[in-house]
């Protein structure tokens, strides 16, 4: 029977430009475990951490980015891992960041890319990854009374 884990986290920074939102995509190294593949900030929740915390962290020091606004998202990605044989849940965020800043690449990426949606659900490798940035597009980014029930700081 496969185990269920929750150690992890992924944050999906966006920002506004010329009126229009961009989700911010990472492109993992060749050598590294889904090497070659689009993603969100991934991170692991250490111990004694908390899963809003270890997304905090993770995208600060994955991108060097720090948020304007910061929100759950209200939605667990879920992935079976064969190799392991478990079910992961993840906990999802979102993070407004503001202007074009100099994003600064943790050494599991290779390249980085601004994408609108079309173009970050064109790149990014899971369904759970695409129906999150369609997601926090709708009902995050765009504003309105629902984002601000999901808003953390």
């Amino acid at each position: 029977m496969p185990r269920m884990i929750s150690d992890s986290v992924d944050v999906y920074l966006f920002r506004w430009v010329n009126g229009r939102v961009q989700f911010l995509i990472l492109l993992r190294r060749p050598e590294v475990a889904l090497g070659n593949t689009w993603h969100s900030v991934h991170a692991k929740v250490g111990e004694g951490e908390t899963a809003y915390g270890a997304a905090l962290r993770e995208l600060r020091e994955v991108t060097g980015l720090v948020p304007r606004r910061f929100y759950s998202a209200d939605l667990i990605s879920q992935f079976y891992d064969h190799y392991s044989d478990t079910i992961s849940l993840t906990p999802v965020f979102a993070a407004l960041v503001e202007g074009p800043g100099p994003v600064v690449l943790s050494p599991d990426h290779s390249d980085f890319a601004w994408c609108d949606l079309d173009e970050a659900t064109a790149r990014l490798l899971s369904n759970a990854q695409r129906w999150a940035v369609r997601h926090i597009h709708h009902v995050i980014a765009m504003g309105g009374p629902e984002a601000e029930l999901y808003r953390i700081e």
